[in-house]
């Protein structure tokens, strides 16, 4: 098992029943285990719908809105529809892969963490295998 795979599953395990997205490479495999884990996963035609959506699916249902989108554009792609969930302290949470440190000159490179808390999110990572479960349970 990965760590994606073990992230989707303790998600699953923590009761996340309904993730909306946009898989790409970066968001595959959390969003496989996800799905494999039993939350229903709702596919959008643009990462920004997919935000919007989980932040709606929170609000209607009093429960956490999830998300998931592929590194870098993809991310940015959702930024609105997260602004509008931190701004209205709506509970979402935001899956995204993150380009390899080694992959310095890549396309999808841009500082998420700082794009988060830019527009009042909490951003938070999987620091490591180890400490992957404590992560997603944080």
């Amino acid at each position: 098992m990965n760590v994606a795979e073990a992230v989707g599953t303790a998600l699953t395990r923590l009761g996340v029943e309904t993730v909306f997205g946009v898989v790409g490479s970066g968001n595959f495999h959390v969003t496989n285990a996800l799905a494999a884990g039993g939350a229903t996963f709702v596919a959008a035609r643009h990462e920004g719908g997919a935000a919007t959506m989980a932040d709606a699916y929170a609000r209607v249902s009093g429960g956490l809105g999830v998300v998931s989108v592929h590194q870098g554009p993809g991310l940015t792609n959702a930024i609105t529809g997260i602004a509008e969930a931190a701004k209205s302290r709506t509970p979402l949470l935001v899956l995204a892969g993150e380009v390899a440190a080694s992959a310095v000159r890549s396309n999808f490179r841009v500082d998420q963490a700082a794009i988060a808390i830019a527009v009042g999110a909490v951003a938070e990572r999987v620091h490591s295998p180890e400490s992957a479960l404590a992560d997603v349970a944080r």
